[in-house]
């Protein structure tokens, strides 16, 4: 098969390192507009796309891939408050996209503990939630889009009025860490998921194009990595 990679930074390299065990054999890759301009024809042969890009740039990347019938699966975060508006733009047409916050399986298995952990604690209102996330100095977007589906995995079981506070630290080269807390004046129930390399993100969105090469549609990854 044949893979695009849009966005050519740390989580591009990783992708396009272990995309051989993917069954992957040939990449292109496009990471500013001139590679747009003399790629993008070799883009459309490519059999899905992956793309880890920026708030900036995602709109704009997607609006390509869509319109030429490409397969993608994006990891780009801080764009959460457009997404609902930017795919009805495109509801009459047939695509096939994968987006998450996080494409870690660990973290995925993380928040699905998150979601059990909520339906316990709602019935013990002496227990104040809380997140606190850390990532690189290079992160643009606070809070992480992982900390934020967190908070919403929590709300859903909770009162959605109740507050659930976010911290964020960006210190030096942070792959991710997370940590939620139930704090009650006697103790303190907390779990934490940390990513130790970016590999972690490229195996799950390596996963996610070959699974999507297969099943189109429009889909969330916290939907689907169950099944790739």
């Amino acid at each position: 098969m044949k893979l695009g990679i849009i966005g050519y930074g740390k989580m591009g390299k990783a992708i396009e390192r272990l995309a051989p065990l993917y069954d992957f054999q040939n990449t292109v890759i496009i990471d500013n507009e001139q590679d747009w301009l003399n790629k993008e024809k070799e883009l459309t042969t490519c059999d899905v796309a992956i793309e880890f890009s920026t708030p900036q740039a995602v709109l704009s990347n997607l609006s390509k891939c869509f319109e030429a019938g490409i397969p993608v699966v994006s990891g780009t975060t801080g764009w959460k408050e457009q997404q609902d508006f930017f795919l009805k733009q495109w509801h009459n047409k047939s695509l096939s996209f994968v987006y998450g916050s996080n494409f870690s399986i660990g973290a995925n298995i993380f928040l699905k503990i998150n979601e059990w952990l909520a339906q316990q604690m709602n019935r013990h209102p002496q227990y104040k939630a809380s997140i606190e996330e850390t990532h690189h100095l290079h992160k643009k977007d606070a809070p992480s889009g992982t900390a934020l589906t967190i908070q919403q995995t929590i709300l859903s079981q909770f009162d959605p009025q109740i507050t659930i506070p976010i911290t964020s630290y960006r210190e030096g080269e942070v792959v991710g860490d997370h940590i939620v807390a139930y704090e009650s004046p006697e103790d303190i129930i907390q779990i934490k998921h940390s990513a130790l390399t970016r590999d972690a993100f490229a195996h799950g969105a390596l996963k996610a194009a070959v699974w999507l090469s297969k099943h189109p549609g429009v889909y969330a990854f916290e939907e689907v990595f169950g099944k790739v």
